[in-house]
């Protein structure tokens, strides 16, 4: 079946517990990722190579901490994206491509924030971890986009509606788990299957919703093509 979205396929309630799942699944990856690296620092922590001379933080520490994040935010997209694709393989036609430019992405990402990252952690070693998290959620809804634009999707608003109720439902368990436990210890671990699962559900849940209105009014106002009041008359004209 080809897809010609809000038209077809249409969205069940299973395809949100598949995409869900999968997004979940995707994100265990990274989290394995940064367990491994959690563990080794755990180990290397009282090494004289990443203990700063005055008892502080040592910037190579920092270093090799967000560069641990960075690995596994990149194994978790690269999963949870392939993931995304065998659950709907008529809409992303174009794997490969999706996850190049989210490689090239992610590392840009990387390299921009390191620098700040470490200026920022030195100051107070306890902003790590938030540092962090915020470089998980940027990284995943950056790379839920280009998925979408590579796709060549004409709902893009709609993914960017979904994507902020992720992104706000993501912060908000965090910062519940935070407030309820009171470390952070793992905190990262968490982060990932969660915030991938987040995405999937919202993501699929916003097109159910929007699939249901389309039906009920025919009318398709999220589509990129879609124009509204003086820009219509200003789009007709333009096409004469």
């Amino acid at each position: 079946m080809s897809y010609n979205f809000p038209l077809q396929p249409d969205v069940k309630v299973s395809d949100i517990f598949f995409r869900t799942l999968s997004g979940f699944f995707g994100g265990a990856f990274g989290s394995l990722v940064l367990l491994i690296g959690v563990i080794l620092s755990q180990t290397l922590s009282g090494s004289a190579l990443l203990q700063a001379g005055d008892g502080g933080v040592n910037p190579l520490f920092v270093f090799l901490t967000m560069a641990v994040t960075y690995l596994a935010l990149l194994i978790s997209a690269l999963s949870s994206l392939t993931f995304f694709y065998y659950c709907d393989r008529d809409r992303y036609s174009f794997l490969l491509s999706t996850l190049s430019h989210v490689f090239a992405l992610i590392t840009v990402i990387f390299l921009v924030s390191t620098p700040l990252s470490i200026l920022i952690a030195l100051k107070d070693s306890h902003y790590l971890s938030i540092i962090a998290l915020i470089l998980i959620g940027l990284g995943t809804i950056f790379s839920v986009l280009t998925m979408e634009i590579v796709a060549n999707h004409k709902h893009m608003l709609l993914t960017l509606y979904s994507s902020a109720a992720a992104l706000f439902t993501f912060f908000l368990f965090m910062l519940i788990f935070y407030f309820s436990l009171g470390t952070t210890t793992f905190f990262l671990v968490l982060a990932f299957p969660f915030c991938w699962a987040s995405f999937g559900f919202w993501q699929v849940s916003f097109e159910m919703i929007y699939q249901w209105i389309y039906q009920l009014y025919g009318s398709d106002f999220l589509n990129s093509t879609t124009r509204v009041g003086s820009d219509y008359i200003k789009e007709a004209r333009m096409r004469k």
